[in-house]
């Protein structure tokens, strides 16, 4: 099975789809019109079922003999911020290609290139169906809303209603994320975790007359960074977990007044051993201890939580929660994911992502075999030098058309060329 001559047959038309979805600047909860964009490509392309969910995820289906195994590609429409213009060579939503043909911007590597390769290996799935080839299980396309939100809000969507609507499952996920072309396997989990402490105003002149909730937030700032951030457990593939304060906010915020309340958000990354609560109740324990030797000492700790509202309105209550997932390396799908790399000249090597992904939600709450795939740089996703070379973005396309056939079967080398 080669899908090379198949993918090169459509390269101008995959490379102009990537520039179009790249320059269209797609901020999380703004994903309306690259949404649309997308949709009119699967259309173009003929798929099955298509439509975009009261949410704002966009879903492509074609349509297999139910048989299985039903597979789900998934990529985000979202991108992060271009952050400050001068760090940039080009511009970030110009999706220029570079001499050495990298077509360059925000959300190339995270994760448009993925998306396009995911839209076009619809369509080449499609054409080896329609030459009379039968899919034993049905092929799912989406591209969520929220994903760099941290959230899974439009991952959440999509699997506990898009798809249950329309009588719709799937037996694994592929994330089209940045894996440096890596197969990746899960993640620690992620926990966003609101410090809170009190004190009372008084001026700032006489400090004495009240209580500083920045104060007083001082022993639990030196508990993090000196001493839970010493002892947090390692493990064999997602390594090692860890935990640092992201931000910090006094009230009322204004000059010449002793803030009455103080928080900080803090980043925890844990491992399968670990559980959002446990570490909850192990913030609770560190904030008794210190309140043993202050008695003005006031504080609290909760997971946050977000109300959040999507392009389309709908509106939902979210915590800021990845949980951590792992799928096993010797994996049915895993292996035969791996296979189909190597039958097109690619290494299949294993890995994890250090950062966290919408697989928190197929693999960490449903239990559903996950796999992260693409050989766009992990290390550029966020950054000003943010691209992914168009050779990786056919590699990528192809690669997906190899993993499907292989796991429905599929290898007669004559189909794609």
């Amino acid at each position: 099975m080669h899908a090379l001559k198949a993918v090169e047959a459509i390269k101008e038309d995959l490379i102009e789809f990537t520039q179009t979805i790249v320059k269209i600047p797609s901020l999380t909860g703004e994903e309306e019109k690259v949404a649309k964009v997308v949709l009119a490509k699967l259309q173009d392309f003929g798929v099955d079922e298509t439509w975009i969910d009261e949410i704002g995820n966009v879903i492509g289906v074609l349509r297999g003999q139910d048989r299985g195994p039903d597979i789900l590609l998934n990529g985000h429409l979202d991108v992060v911020p271009a952050g400050r213009l001068e760090s940039w060579r080009y511009d970030p939503f110009g999706a220029e290609i570079d001499a050495n043909g990298n077509i360059q911007g925000r959300g190339t590597a995270d994760m448009k290139g993925g998306l396009s390769a995911l839209v076009f290996a619809m369509k080449l799935i499609k054409d080896i169906r329609d030459r009379g080839v039968e899919l034993p299980g049905d092929v799912i396309f989406s591209a969520v809303v929220f994903e760099e939100a941290a959230e899974m809000f439009g991952m959440e969507y999509l699997c506990k209603k898009s798809l249950p609507s329309k009588e719709l499952s799937f037996d694994v996920c592929y994330l089209a994320e940045p894996t440096t072309g890596k197969v990746n396997l899960g993640h620690r989990g992620k926990v966003e975790l609101v410090v809170e402490t009190k004190g009372r105003t008084a001026h700032s002149s006489q400090p004495w007359r009240g209580i500083n909730a920045l104060e007083k937030m001082v022993p639990v700032l030196n508990q993090i960074f000196n001493k839970t951030g010493q002892e947090l457990p390692v493990h064999p593939d997602l390594g090692q977990c860890s935990i640092t304060v992201t931000n910090i906010v006094c009230k009322p915020g204004a000059l010449s007044i002793v803030p009455d309340e103080c928080e900080i958000s803090v980043d925890r990354r844990y491992v399968p051993d670990e559980t959002p609560d446990g570490i909850v109740a192990e913030f609770e324990e560190i904030l008794e201890e210190i309140s043993k030797a202050d008695p003005e000492f006031e504080a609290s700790v909760r997971v946050r939580t977000l109300l959040e509202k999507s392009y389309t309105g709908y509106m939902k209550e979210v915590q800021k929660h990845h949980p951590v997932w792992i799928v096993e390396r010797n994996h049915p799908f895993v292996q035969k994911t791996c296979q189909a790399l190597k039958r097109i000249g690619q290494q299949g090597d294993m890995g994890y992502f250090l950062g966290g992904v919408d697989g928190g939600m197929t693999a960490g709450l449903m239990g559903i075999p996950t796999i992260g795939y693409s050989g766009a740089d992990e290390n550029l996703a966020h950054t000003p030098e943010e691209n992914i070379p168009i050779k990786t973005l056919v590699e990528d396309t192809e690669a997906y058309v190899s993993i499907i056939c292989e796991l429905f079967d599929i290898h007669n080398r004559k189909l794609l060329r």
